[in-house]
């Protein structure tokens, strides 16, 4: 791994904790705990449920030979925000909460679009289509 991935995660870590004790001091420490469960629930649905979805999508997708684009791409984008509300911290539940809402996940469906086709035109990632 290198030195930027490791400082990330170690920047990213003690953010998360610095806002933990921030929420704490506000609603409590029971509270926090409260709500980190909470949304600790809250992802574990939503990512199963969209996942399942997403995969379900796909397959249909593929048995008509037809590309699943957008439907991938959003089921992708629902499943990370449930990851990010299963992690533990404040600043993953808020970004997300964010992609739960649709006016607001458009910005996040165009971030990993974005990704995808640099990935793409750098040659990092294959498509293989049947005629």
């Amino acid at each position: 791994m290198s030195l930027a991935v490791v400082s990330f995660f170690a920047v990213g870590t003690f953010i998360e904790i610095y806002f933990l004790k921030v929420v704490s001091d506000y609603i409590s420490i029971i509270n926090t705990l409260s709500l980190i469960m909470f949304t600790f629930l809250v992802g574990n649905i939503i990512g199963r449920s969209w996942g399942k979805e997403c995969f379900e999508k796909m397959q249909w997708h593929l048995r008509s030979r037809s590309i699943p684009g957008d439907d991938v791409l959003n089921g992708s984008v629902m499943a990370l925000s449930g990851m990010m509300l299963v992690t533990p911290g404040v600043v993953t539940d808020l970004i997300g909460v964010l992609i739960l809402f649709p006016m607001t996940r458009w910005i996040f469906k165009d971030i990993a679009e974005n990704m995808v086709r640099k990935k793409i035109a750098r040659g990092e990632l294959y498509y293989f289509f049947r005629d």
